[in-house]
């Protein structure tokens, strides 16, 4: 493929430039390893042990953006004045990137809007949105090399997430555990894992499950495969995130399903494959019910019969409407006006849906132009992958609905696209993708 010098920037969406003028691009892909590093570690408790308090009001305005953030900013600014020409890639960004660039400019209103209007919620900007916007930029830059290193960060980073969650549930003890102003929910019993946040980590470990199942992450051995998923399984069970865990359960059916249909229809399979996949059902069978009967799944059960008013807030969060006039509704209220609706109506804990929370403080106006763009920006993101990514696409934007995410201040987004973009990556270059849970 060839590049028009001092252009970088991926000209047909699917391969890595290489017109950047690098060792800088060596020092990127580093750098890029140590920002997703960072943000599958430093939750906000471990932020707070550090000395910053990340997911608190009180303390340094800087302190409310998550260090990754800072990092990955540094970072993109880099490739940009690395180039010979650096406006060929805002030239880049409008003739490749339209989705992500209708996404920037939906962002960059909400802030402005923010700053102007005195609202709440400008970490949000940073994190949620333009921390994913400049993530999905750096990837584009980096070749085979340097994502199958990262993967294997990934890899690594979510399988001890996974294991110390079971072992934060066997113990009864939060390592990392849940803050607000540096007080722990110590009533909370689901884990936290490394992410901090129950169901941010389910979020992550489930779009993880669904990766792995429909064959991304081509790095990593067949051998391991099956055991990463049955670990990943497991883990979503102590973070207690009913969504999550329902949505990975229908999924694996549904892929469970389609396999078999495949099967029956004459589709070829492997002899190995389909032996273990015999032996292993009446095993999994058996391990579920002595999970089951010693209480494992406990935690899960006790959320649907008792879950803190999460499903009630889900219908009362729309009364607040009720109270605000057409203007409010388009252009959104005052922050503490709303506020004060929610608590009357025992919403402390906030409001469980992002669409619905961005209309009760943006308003329609600028809802539905970050909603349009956000979707746009998926679609840039999965022009840019091979085959194989609708499972994780769908369980994310199932579960992305049933909290507040992505209206809220949260590094998820950014992880999700890291998570898609490295494990997904074109193979023009570098092993071939793997074919799921099991070869057929």
């Amino acid at each position: 493929m060839q590049l028009v010098p001092g252009v970088t920037g991926l000209s047909s969406g699917n391969a890595p430039a290489q017109a950047t003028r690098f060792p800088e691009r060596r020092v990127v892909g580093l750098l890029f390893a140590l920002i997703v590093t960072m943000m599958l570690t430093l939750s906000g408790s471990v932020l707070w042990d550090l000395g910053l308090n990340y997911s608190g009001v009180t303390g340094a305005v800087a302190s409310k953006i998550h260090p990754a953030s800072y990092l990955a900013f540094v970072t993109l600014g880099l490739l940009v004045i690395a180039r010979r020409n650096p406006a060929s890639f805002f030239v880049s960004l409008l003739t490749h990137r339209a989705g992500t660039l209708v996404f920037l400019a939906a962002t960059a209103l909400l802030g402005l809007v923010i700053v102007l209007d005195e609202r709440k919620g400008i970490a949000t900007v940073f994190d949620t949105y333009l921390l994913a916007i400049a993530l999905s930029l750096i990837v584009a830059e980096l070749n085979g090399r340097q994502l199958g290193r990262v993967e294997g960060i990934i890899h690594l980073l979510l399988a001890a997430n996974a294991l110390l969650a079971l072992v934060e549930y066997a113990m009864d003890y939060r390592v990392f555990p849940n803050r607000y102003e540096g007080v722990e929910f110590d009533w909370d019993r689901r884990s936290t894992g490394l992410l901090g946040h129950p169901l941010e980590a389910a979020q992550m470990t489930g779009s993880y499950l669904m990766v792995l199942i429909a064959g991304g992450g081509p790095s990593m051995p067949k051998l391991l495969r099956l055991p990463a998923i049955l670990l990943q399984l497991s883990a979503l069970v102590p973070f207690g995130g009913r969504t999550a865990l329902v949505t990975a359960l229908a999924l694996m059916t549904l892929w469970l399903g389609s396999r078999m249909v495949g099967l029956m229809r004459g589709r070829r399979f492997s002899v190995p494959a389909a032996a273990a996949t015999a032996a292993l059902v009446p095993i999994l069978g058996l391990i579920v019910g002595v999970f089951a009967s010693g209480g494992f799944f406990n935690i899960v059960l006790d959320r649907f019969t008792s879950d803190g008013g999460s499903a009630s807030t889900r219908v009362e969060m729309f009364e607040v409407f009720e109270y605000l006039s057409w203007h409010d509704i388009l252009m959104g209220a005052s922050p503490d006006y709303i506020d004060s609706i929610r608590r009357t109506h025992g919403l402390e804990w906030g409001v469980e849906n992002p669409i619905v929370r961005l209309l009760l403080y943006q308003g329609a106006a600028i809802t539905a132009f970050l909603i349009a763009g956000f979707v746009m920006f998926l679609l840039d993101i999965a022009r840019r992958l091979r085959p194989g990514a609708a499972m994780p696409f769908i369980f994310f934007l199932v579960v992305v609905n049933s909290y507040e995410s992505i209206s809220n201040k949260s590094i998820m987004l950014g992880l999700f696209v890291v998570l898609l973009m490295v494990m997904f990556r074109p193979l023009e270059e570098g092993p071939q993708p793997a074919r799921g849970a099991q070869s057929s």
